[in-house]
């Protein structure tokens, strides 16, 4: 069960999968750099040093890449989180554009749940909650209207779409009043009131 009121992010798969974005080309960069020192030999004794020299300027691009996408990454994480309040649901992310949305529950009309064969790798889902007033034909991208956690947790997803489903249509009316009588009355029943 999510707490109310409580930040939460959107689960420690999402971030591996964030991170392997970032990352991949640098992985791959450290794959050749290795592959070059480990067979400098081949290129005979006097292209060695060359080789050598290459494969570790090699290497240094692809810690530094390395070091940028997990930082990138993380900032993403830690900066992309939501809060389920008791009648509505607030969204927070981005680090120098920060983007804050709060989306009431009545408007909510479906949560949706999609999983690449990727994302079933990873263990996580796609969350598109679709909501009142957002089914417009002329919309060409349905991720401009309706609010989407792309990457989240597949356990985390089911969990919040449980909880929304709960929630969503449900409205609450407050400061309700007594019917007053006397109009009532006046108003054609037959009965007068003096």
């Amino acid at each position: 069960m999510i707490p109310l009121g409580q930040e939460q992010n959107l689960g420690r798969k999402t971030f591996l999968l964030m991170l392997s974005k970032k990352t991949g080309t640098s992985l791959i960069l450290l794959f050749l750099a290795l592959a070059l020192g480990m067979n400098k030999d081949l290129f005979g004794p006097k292209l060695a040093p060359t080789i050598s020299t290459i494969a570790f300027a090699i290497l240094l691009i692809a810690f530094i890449m390395f070091v940028f996408g997990y930082l990138i990454s993380r900032l993403k994480f830690k900066n992309y989180t939501f809060t389920l309040e008791e009648f509505d649901i607030k969204l927070k992310q981005g680090l120098f554009n920060t983007k804050e949305i709060s989306l009431p529950y009545r408007q909510i009309q479906s949560v949706d749940i999609s999983r690449t064969l990727a994302y079933q790798f990873f263990g996580v889902s796609r969350l598109v909650m679709i909501t009142a007033g957002h089914e417009e034909e002329n919309v060409k991208n349905h991720d401009e209207t309706d609010t989407v956690f792309d990457p989240i947790d597949a356990d985390l997803a089911e969990e919040v779409r449980k909880t929304l489903q709960r929630k969503i249509g449900v409205q609450v009316i407050e400061g309700t009043t007594k019917a007053d009588t006397d109009t009532a009355a006046d108003s054609g029943s037959g009965i007068e009131v003096k």
